[in-house]
């Protein structure tokens, strides 16, 4: 993992979440641009980003798992997903390697978390990961 990278995406996550409209837009399309580049990064440093002992503050971290959820969801994707036509969402687009490291980030952050909006928050994702998992992975049991 290329920590400046990941740093990157949390910077930008944190503009997501401020309140300058231009700044926020500009955020949202450096995000996009990732995803639609590096899927694999993506995923594995928004994963990354939500671990209890990274230096970022709480509502990056649930910001990270809802866009994860949002882009793995086998039920809705992401509208500014660039293969949205194909109808393939992140999870079918990740490596083997990839998958494995979001899962074994993913279950380090639920038995680590202590906040309960972000465990709600982390909850909700596990459960679109097993969803995906179970769809793409021919019933692979996690």
């Amino acid at each position: 993992m290329n920590v400046e990278e990941c740093q990157y995406l949390a910077n930008a996550l944190q503009q997501v979440l401020g309140t300058d409209n231009v700044a926020r837009k500009e955020a949202e399309e450096k995000v996009n641009q990732i995803k639609r580049g590096e899927p694999e990064k993506y995923a594995v440093y928004l994963s990354n980003i939500m671990q209890v002992d990274s230096p970022y503050p709480e509502e990056v971290k649930s910001l990270a798992a809802v866009i994860l959820r949002r882009n793995i969801s086998a039920v809705s994707i992401d509208s500014q997903d660039i293969q949205v036509e194909n109808n393939v969402n992140l999870w079918e687009r990740l490596s083997p390697e990839a998958r494995d490291n979001v899962k074994a980030n993913l279950l380090k952050v639920v038995s680590a978390t202590t906040t309960k909006a972000l465990m709600h928050k982390i909850c909700n994702l596990l459960v679109e990961v097993a969803g995906a998992m179970y769809e793409y992975e021919d019933s692979a049991i996690w």
